[in-house]
């Protein structure tokens, strides 16, 4: 695949996909919470069926989250391949100064192969963010059971995984994936957050498009091999998809099926990537077919569920008639529009905003919040999604609580006037949240509302204001 070139394209029906199943297969997701982003269907390698749901677009390069942990494993598989490490060897031989004075048996014993499985030996994950030494934290955890016979899910198992391959061949996840992985495929702009040691993140982390994903996803389900060349070994793959520890019980099904080298096991002899929030990569080898969702939810087993009851029955199965699945666009707020200037100076808040400038007009207005480096312009229309680009935007869906700084988001905004409060939701497009920017006139405050953490561990979320 040369540079930018993307996936071939087919349709459902040339791909023998029953376009009623995958309609009933969104219609489930949609009734039971599931938030659908993007979808993509493929088989043989070929795209049948692609939808976003209006404001998001396939250029969107998104923070997947744990789909991140599926790249740190496949770059340890390189490593492997190339000499540069093994399964068998110990994890504090990487680390030798970050171990504590008194290291125990099982900390010492503890492998690469441990880390990959989640079976650490940890009986709780260590809390790495915050501080500035996450390998440093990694090791003065306890690890009261022997490794391999115990699985945790484990991010800070992830990273330490990233660290040793940034150790081993000098690079960073992205500079060492990009000749072996990204250039292979035509992935483009990938970007990974780091920890403050300057390491990719390795359990979460990375940003990139839904094509991308099922780049992997193929490579994984073809036993490594991509159009002409064998990218991985196809032993590392085969075990990498395979069964590899217990993780049972667990009260929803597909989380209780086992893992593989970070890669979940699924029912019906499949595999997946997944990410916090709804990321998916979902493998269906007896169908030569991948699922990619990028959605939000906080019950990630009613995707499967719909999965299994609908999209898996509609492989080669013929339509009783003839139909166009479509993926509805995300509903806009229903907010009054109406004419309204104002100009405010804040008081003393933890995101740096000195003063707020607020335009609106019946169909829509901007935002307009200032700190001493930038003027975040937010536009937002009272009937549509309105999106753009914010530079430095100091408020950011900082979910895992390790964005330090102002970032550059894409987002869609819409709202507009519930009696005398501005109301805008805004999604950022590059992640899966929203979060609500709330004037209320009336007492002259700022709020933020959302499902992050950033506000309420930063001393609260509201902003009070002074009309000039």
């Amino acid at each position: 695949m040369s540079k930018n070139q993307s996936l071939d394209r087919t349709t459902l029906q040339q791909a023998a996909i029953d376009p009623n199943g995958v309609q009933d297969f969104i219609d489930a997701c949609l009734q039971n919470g599931s938030e659908l982003h993007q979808l993509m269907i493929i088989r043989d390698g070929k795209v049948a069926f692609e939808g976003c749901s209006d404001p998001y677009q396939p250029q969107d390069r998104r923070h997947v989250y744990s789909i991140s942990k599926s790249w740190t494993a496949t770059a340890v598989g390189f490593a492997i391949a190339e000499g540069r490490l093994s399964l068998t060897d110990q994890v504090v031989s990487f680390f030798p100064d970050d171990l504590p004075p008194d290291p125990s048996k099982n900390l010492m014993e503890m492998q690469v192969r441990d880390l990959l499985v989640m079976g650490c030996g940890q009986d709780t994950e260590p809390t790495v963010r915050r501080t500035d030494h996450w390998v440093h934290a990694f090791f003065q955890h306890p690890v009261p059971h022997r490794p391999g016979t115990k699985f945790l899910y484990n991010t800070a198992g992830s990273y330490i995984l990233a660290a040793i391959v940034q150790k081993v061949t000098g690079q960073d996840l992205v500079d060492y994936l990009r000749p072996r992985l990204f250039e292979p495929l035509g992935i483009e702009q990938v970007s990974w957050d780091h920890s403050p040691e300057g390491i990719c993140c390795g359990g979460f982390g990375i940003h990139l498009l839904a094509e991308d994903i099922a780049k992997l996803g193929l490579v994984y389900l073809n036993g490594g091999h991509w159009q002409d060349k064998q990218l991985l070994p196809e032993d590392w793959v085969r075990q990498a998809v395979s069964r590899q520890i217990s993780n049972a019980p667990h009260p929803d099904p597909d989380w209780a099926q086992g893992y593989g080298y970070q890669i979940w096991q699924c029912r019906h002899g499949c595999f997946r990537f997944d990410g916090a929030y709804g990321q998916y990569m979902v493998a269906i080898p007896q169908k030569n077919a991948l699922v990619v969702a990028l959605s939000h939810t906080v019950q990630m087993q009613v995707f499967l569920d719909a999965l299994w009851e609908h999209l898996l029955p509609a492989f080669d199965r013929m339509p009783a008639a003839d139909s166009c699945p479509e993926l509805p666009p995300c509903p806009v707020p229903q907010h009054r529009g109406r004419c309204f200037n104002a100009e405010y100076t804040c008081t003393e808040n933890p995101w740096g905003i000195g003063s707020v400038s607020v335009r609106c007009y019946e169909d829509g207005g901007q935002i307009v919040l200032h700190t001493a480096e930038h003027a975040v312009c937010l536009a937002f229309g009272t009937d549509e999604w309105r999106r753009t680009q914010v530079i430095g935007c100091p408020i950011c869906p900082d979910v895992l609580g390790v964005v330090t700084s102002p970032a550059d988001h894409i987002v869609a905004a819409a709202g507009g006037w519930d009696g005398d409060t501005l109301q805008v939701t805004v999604r950022y497009c590059d992640t899966p949240h929203a979060i609500v920017w709330q004037l209320d006139t009336g007492s002259d405050t700022l709020t933020f509302s959302g499902e992050t953490r950033a506000f309420s561990e930063n001393g609260g979320c509201a902003v009070p204001l002074h009309r000039r």
